[in-house]
């Protein structure tokens, strides 16, 4: 028998949300100075999906080199508190977007990046702020992660793309086509 989790009051949802936007500028801050700039050779085969500032503005690190891995959101444990919600454990993601830094598990390929400059221009166009509700809001409401519509959508963009790299689109306008459609 499924137990749905303990859903969240309202102001325990507004408590996450601020408590994980901070977070995200704090781990974005932290590793911003050590990140470094797409190469140029990845810049030219994006370029065609994302906007040149998304692409100029991306910083990533491989912490696979360092011995690191992406840090633990300190509200994971209240977040699993209910038992039955799944979400990823940071120690075996692949990356992490924090606003326009990245943070990989192991050495980024063209496809972990492209998938997580979706979520960069989610950031970008919906706000960080609006994104995390939507994060938290599908959990409380499922219980699942996965059916988070930004996590859909990049699922889907990112399938999109490795099936043909040559069909080109604007992430861009596919994420703001969503948005006008209210799937956010």
């Amino acid at each position: 028998m499924f137990v749905e989790p303990p859903k969240f009051t309202q102001a325990e949802m507004a408590g996450l949300i601020g408590e994980t936007v901070a977070w995200m500028h704090q781990q974005r801050d932290k590793y911003r100075p050590v990140c470094n700039a797409l190469s140029e050779a990845v810049k030219v085969k994006l370029r065609p999906f994302f906007s040149a500032e998304i692409l100029d503005n991306l910083r990533l690190k491989d912490l696979s080199k360092t011995g690191e891995t992406i840090p633990y959101p300190p509200f994971y444990e209240r977040v699993r508190a209910g038992g039955a919600r799944v979400v990823p454990d940071a120690a075996h993601m692949t990356a992490i977007p924090f606003i326009d830094v990245a943070l990989f598990n192991r050495q980024p390929t063209l496809r972990t990046v492209f998938h997580t400059l979706i979520h960069v221009t989610q950031f970008s166009i919906i706000g960080l702020e609006k994104v995390m509700e939507g994060y938290f809001r599908a959990l409380n409401e499922s219980g699942l992660w996965m059916v988070v519509p930004y996590e859909e959508q990049a699922y889907q963009l990112d399938a999109r793309y490795t099936k043909d790299p040559t069909d080109v689109f604007s992430v861009e306008a596919e994420i703001r086509e969503w948005q006008r459609n209210g799937k956010f």
